[in-house]
């Protein structure tokens, strides 16, 4: 059954309004028909079943009727990925493989060695890129991609964290297994990872100050994109 994504406000307790290009892959990719079945998610939790009633070729939209509801609560700890902002198309394989581990929320950061300044239609394109995980994996929830903020706006959010991790090339510091599993179990989980070149010192500094724990994944050095899955997945292993 192929899954779709169509915003709660296209959906009334009969039908699903689907629109986009989601209608664009419904009629003109997939060719259904109508009578078939199609799974429907809303972002926020709610999974349907719908038959589609129509796919016009001289219309925006298609109308599905809902025939069966659920709804999965989120699952926690959520889990916020501050992402410093790589260089090229590498935010998008980020964004695509920790929607599948489960992040919650991705928040891009402008920091001293961020590579790059996203337009609005980067931004689409990389919601384009969330939604389509979001169907692959079948998760209920979309996760939310925050517009981009400086790094030390992102500070002064930490009080809405009951752990705070900084990813650190330094071996010298705990590894993440171990600061995980001393950890008693967290409702809220913030996550900094670097750009290429990683933080600079004035900013693993003040980050610490402010509570941040700094913490490594091993002797070998990764790269943004890797270091950032990576780390995501490990804390996927031990709370979701």
């Amino acid at each position: 059954m192929h899954t779709f994504y169509v915003p709660p406000s296209q959906i009334d307790a009969d039908t699903a309004t689907i629109t986009g290009s989601e209608q664009h892959h419904l009629r003109n990719v997939l060719r259904i028909t109508p009578g078939e079945t199609l799974r429907i998610i809303d972002g926020q939790g709610n999974i349907y079943t719908a038959e589609i009633l129509d796919t016009p070729t001289n219309r925006s939209s298609s109308i599905a009727r809902i025939q069966t509801h659920e709804f999965q609560a989120p699952r926690l700890p959520t889990l916020t990925l501050f992402q410093g902002l790589p260089k090229n198309d590498k935010m998008e394989l980020i964004l695509q493989k920790t929607t599948e581990l489960g992040v919650t929320q991705i928040v891009p950061l402008h920091s001293e060695r961020a590579l790059q300044k996203p337009s609005q239609n980067r931004y689409e394109r990389w919601h384009r890129v969330l939604i389509s995980a979001t169907k692959q994996c079948k998760r209920a929830w979309l996760p939310e991609l925050c517009n981009a903020q400086q790094f030390e706006a992102s500070l002064s959010q930490l009080e809405k964290f009951s752990c705070c991790l900084l990813l650190s090339p330094h071996t010298e510091v705990p590894h993440i297994k171990t600061v995980l599993r001393e950890t008693p179990t967290p409702n809220a989980i913030a996550l900094f990872v670097g750009p290429e070149g990683g933080f600079s010192n004035q900013e693993i500094t003040t980050a610490i100050e402010s509570g941040c724990v700094p913490v490594t994944l091993g002797r070998n050095i990764l790269r943004t994109e890797t270091a950032a899955i990576t780390t995501v997945a490990v804390i996927a292993y031990e709370f979701f």
